[in-house]
């Protein structure tokens, strides 16, 4: 099918001009058709795309109209394999998303729910494990319970008390456990800053049974309470999960 412009088909159809049959043949191919082009509008989809016969494709993105290859493209199919597909014009999809919502970065079968095959920069990390705050008492809190098997965790943490006094304490730890109990022979990497005294630093332990285990902290001393709140100063803290699955 021949590509006719707007203006041509406009000229087709002037008055008093005398349209033919093949005029009318370039009007309906210039037009979209839900059964052959495989697009239509409706409330339950939206707008919906299917692929043609035996077309990988659903989308082709052309910075210009005389290119023979598409810029980018969106498939449903890459070497047999079923999914949703963004393409550059290099050999791997730079995004796969596959129908078990796996994500996959530069990788045509992602294994996990991000896989990034490739050099990752970020500007900030959290780790959502675990987020949350206990109190700078001096006293041991659970951060992590119902523990069981081998387990690894990095933890952040940090502490401020009132300010003019000096209590202030901040850990990167990674914590890793073979079980609980007496037996266990966990440990704790801990790396810490803080401020003059000793007894302002923020401690990590592990305590419990073989199979029912949990990571504590706290802080060395009592920081007080906050005037403002009437609350205790705080250990906040978040948590990565390291543990092999």
């Amino acid at each position: 099918m021949a590509l006719i412009n707007r203006l041509t088909l406009k000229n087709y159809f002037k008055k008093g001009g005398f349209a033919t049959e093949k005029h009318f043949e370039d009007l309906i191919d210039s037009t979209i058709n839900a059964v052959d082009d495989g697009i239509t509008i409706n409330k339950k989809d939206g707008f919906k795309l299917t692929s043609s016969d035996n077309s990988e494709k659903l989308l082709s993105f052309y910075k210009k109209s005389n290119q023979d290859d598409a810029d980018f493209s969106l498939n449903i199919k890459h070497e047999n394999k079923v999914g949703l597909f963004v393409k550059s014009q290099e050999k791997t999809p730079a995004l796969t998303v596959t129908p078990a919502n796996k994500i996959g970065i530069n990788k045509v079968a992602p294994e996990y729910n991000l896989d990034v095959n490739g050099t990752i920069g970020y500007k900030h990390k959290v780790g959502t494990y675990a987020i949350g705050s206990v109190p700078a008492d001096g006293s041991w809190h659970v951060v992590l319970s119902n523990l069981d098997g081998v387990k690894s965790f990095e933890i952040n943490a940090k502490a401020a008390g009132k300010i003019g006094k000096g209590y202030y304490a901040a850990c990167h730890a990674i914590a890793i456990s073979t079980f609980g109990g007496r037996l266990s022979r966990s440990k704790i990497k801990l790396t810490q800053a803080h401020y003059e005294s000793f007894r302002n630093k923020i401690q990590l332990r592990w305590k419990g049974d073989m199979h029912n285990y949990r990571l504590e902290v706290r802080t060395r001393r009592n920081y007080g309470i906050d005037d403002q709140t009437g609350d205790p100063f705080k250990i906040e803290y978040n948590i990565t999960d390291l543990s092999i699955k």
